[in-house]
């Protein structure tokens, strides 16, 4: 997604305390942010509260907020990505403590999908997802859940973009294989 033209504008206003620009920059990426969040945690609640503290951190940090080169939705996609981070050390230090919390490596089966962009609102491949490692679920997520090209995803996680590139290629091609493998499963047993 490239930054409206009107973008640079609405920060401004913001950076000055205008609600009317601050509600607008929530409305154009939230949902971005949304998508992201539920696809990194798998859990609604989980993801609309992570949202709600990535938009917590933006209202408080907006007026310091220069681009120096990261576009504002890749700046909001770092906030996210430490908001995930700090999410995932909680809940691993909980599941030191509680032995009845579901293990990580549980996996459900995973039905086929013909082609990514196609799908990647279906539940499934968000399952499906959970087999990749996690570097390769940020790239991929970012680039279809966050809508996100190359140059801001190297933004994001402090790349570049030809390293981007290649990770979502492989991560891509990982996922692929990872489908392919299921659908051979069910077909053999009969299912679909």
């Amino acid at each position: 997604m490239h930054p409206q033209p009107d973008e640079p504008a609405l920060i401004a206003q913001a950076q000055r305390g205008d609600m009317a620009a601050l509600s607008a920059l929530y409305e154009r990426h939230v949902n971005a942010i949304y998508k992201f969040m539920f696809y990194r945690t798998g859990d609604t609640m989980a993801a609309e509260d992570l949202t709600a503290e990535v938009f917590a951190a933006m209202l408080t940090a907006i007026a310091r907020y220069q681009e120096r080169g990261v576009p504002f939705q890749a700046w909001l996609f770092r906030i996210a990505r430490a908001r995930l981070t700090d999410y995932w050390r909680k809940v691993q230090r909980r599941e030191k403590y509680h032995d009845d919390l579901t293990a990580p490596d549980d996996r459900p089966d995973i039905p086929s999908t013909d082609t990514l962009e196609e799908t990647f609102d279906y539940e499934p491949l968000r399952q499906a997802l959970r087999y990749l490692t996690p570097a390769e679920a940020e790239v991929i997520t970012l680039r279809f859940a966050g809508d996100l090209d190359n140059q801001a995803i190297a933004l994001v996680i402090h790349s570049n973009a030809n390293a981007v590139k290649s990770k979502l290629r492989r991560a891509l091609q990982k996922l692929r294989e990872i489908m392919e493998r299921q659908e051979a499963f069910h077909t053999q047993r009969g299912e679909k």
